[in-house]
């Protein structure tokens, strides 16, 4: 039982990992700033300010956010645990933390155990530095586990992370903000309505990987080289066409036609 990670199998994407031989343990925190603190410092806001709406430097993806569907649009609790975590973490900092090592000391050996690779994402539907918070002997979680595999999606560029910490850049619209990740040798994911094969950016070409397959970030490059991370649209069927458009329009998602940019 864990209070803070969820176990690698209730998450229907994240479960596919153990196709690869990972059982991976996610850190599901409220998405935007649904808790009252703002956990993707990229994103446009849900809640109060006037920074809720789209602007130039924000991405358009709290609306559409994966955060707010699966269970957590049919059951309400999994949003409360979410808000409880969230509000923990900044709240009670050095308890939270000391408990998450905890806990991935645990997991690590239930993985072990069912004779799978322990791995853990820490943002399942935030963009928190982890690599910045020291923990014990003035280490971060990652130092405190360097054998272990740990990745996320980020939005943020230029951070400075060990080996056993993958990113893969988050597209949102911005293509300079993607090219400065490509050209920095990250992969980037992009969310489509139509998986392509391939995607011109900037004239140059890149593979698209089908992202759906596992949640599994790990070691995808083609040759050395970065690839395309292809996300298909998700959301609530409520909500699906009208959140597509809204991100089509924002540059959020790309649409499987544009000339501008598919091979």
């Amino acid at each position: 039982m864990f209070n803070l990670l969820s176990n690698g199998v209730t998450n229907s994407k994240i479960k596919k990992n153990m196709k690869e031989g990972y059982l991976t343990y996610s850190l599901n925190f409220a998405h935007s700033n649904l808790s009252g603190y703002n956990v993707c410092q990229k994103a446009e806001l849900l809640i109060g300010n006037n920074d809720s709406k789209f602007s130039g430097s924000k991405a358009a993806c709290s609306l559409s956010c994966v955060g707010g569907g699966g269970l957590a649009n049919v059951y309400s609790s999994v949003l409360e645990s979410r808000i409880k975590k969230t509000i923990s973490f900044f709240k009670d900092r050095d308890y939270f933390l000391n408990s998450l090592v905890y806990e991935i000391e645990k997991a690590i050996k239930q993985a072990k155990n069912k004779g799978l690779k322990p791995s853990f994402r820490l943002n399942a539907y935030s963009d928190i530095l982890w690599e910045r918070y020291k923990i014990k002997d003035n280490k971060n979680i990652f130092e405190l586990f360097p054998d272990i595999e740990f990745y996320d999606y980020t939005k943020i560029l230029k951070r400075k992370t060990p080996g056993n910490y993958q990113l893969t850049y988050s597209h949102y619209g911005k293509m300079f903000e993607t090219l400065k990740a490509l050209k920095a040798g990250l992969n980037v994911a992009m969310v489509f309505n139509e998986l392509p094969p391939n995607i011109k950016i900037n004239n140059k070409e890149y593979t698209v990987i089908n992202g759906d397959q596992t949640d599994l970030r790990l070691d995808e490059k083609i040759n050395g080289k970065p690839v395309i991370v292809g996300l298909k649209f998700k959301a609530p069927a409520q909500f699906k066409q009208q959140q597509l458009l809204e991100g089509i329009k924002s540059g959020f998602v790309v649409q499987s036609n544009n000339r501008a940019f598919i091979c």
